[in-house]
């Protein structure tokens, strides 16, 4: 069965007042693990750039990440309020449990993308257009699921658009290098998200929300296996045309190792299993990033 409440990071919801607790759960602040898998591909794009690396950007584009990602997740559970409450490890969250009511999250919602757009607007107009961009991506990603059987493709689509524009906020333009970082992150998406949407497969089949989890099937692993193959030849081909020392290829391939090891570990058919593979991606993107900086000088 299903576990009702899977583990996630550090709850520090708790250190808000009460009242706030429903919002910050809507942002999924309790679970950061998705403020930091949206957020590392952009931090890639940053220290990838030519030049010295920018701390300042970093910060910017972590601070937005924690914002984007709230505001997604407030836009998919406004959307999902009907199916979340006939899943088990969805029914409690704010709006599916009653906790909050649409037009509270909606004004939630507001907020956080007004913050999120002064920090788009303080970077360089490719950056912006980019930025602005990724909001369509955003505000229909939740609609995927209902419409084809792979929405894990357009979170991938959606999460590592930052990898173009953290290079472009840092460069000012754009080259092979980090397009053939948002290749890596889309493959790297593929991995991570759907064994991830393995959780909630029993459910999800009877509520007839659709993922590549059911689409995959017993073939998982062996997609997912391709899929990282791919993610690794793309970054193999980020390093080459962005000057990357021996350093890099070194630790860009162990990178691949984990996700191939993780994958030959996971049971598809234990909610925890997953859980465990999704959360140790961010170990996975973390050595990514290093082998980046660490590129740049050795």
């Amino acid at each position: 069965k299903a576990l009702n409440k899977l583990p996630g990071g550090p709850d520090i919801v708790r250190k808000f007042p009460r009242k706030y607790w429903p919002y910050l759960h809507l942002s999924r602040l309790d679970k950061p693990i998705g403020a930091w898998l949206l957020f590392l591909p952009g931090a890639w794009g940053i220290c990838m750039a030519p030049g010295l690396l920018s701390v300042h950007l970093l910060g910017l584009f972590g601070i937005g990440a924690i914002l984007m990602r709230g505001a997604g997740c407030t836009i998919n559970d406004m959307y999902d309020i009907d199916l979340d409450k006939q899943v088990i490890r969805t029914r409690d969250r704010p709006l599916a449990s009653g906790q909050l009511t649409k037009q509270q999250a909606l004004q939630w919602l507001a907020v956080q993308l007004g913050v999120s757009s002064l920090i788009l607007f303080s970077l360089n107009n490719q950056t912006i257009v980019l930025g602005l961009a990724s909001l369509l991506l955003v505000g229909t990603y939740p609609l995927m699921k209902r419409v084809t059987d792979y929405p894990q493709l357009y979170l991938g689509l959606t999460f590592n658009l930052g990898a173009l524009m953290g290079y472009s906020a840092a460069a000012g333009d754009l080259g092979l290098s980090p397009f053939c970082l948002y290749a890596a992150g889309i493959c790297w998406t593929m991995v991570y998200d759907t064994i991830y949407a393995h959780q909630d497969k029993v459910d999800d089949k009877r509520v007839g929300v659709r993922s590549t989890a059911l689409r995959f099937g017993d073939r998982t692993v062996q997609i997912c296996t391709n899929f990282a193959t791919a993610m690794g030849l793309a970054l193999f081909m980020a390093g080459i045309s962005g000057g990357m020392g021996p350093t890099y290829f070194i630790a860009s391939f162990l990178s691949s190792s984990m996700i191939m090891r993780g994958l030959s570990l996971v049971d598809l058919n234990n909610p925890q299993s997953c859980w465990e593979f999704f959360i140790m991606n961010r170990n996975i993107g973390i050595v990514i990033l290093l082998s980046i900086i660490l590129g740049k000088v050795f």
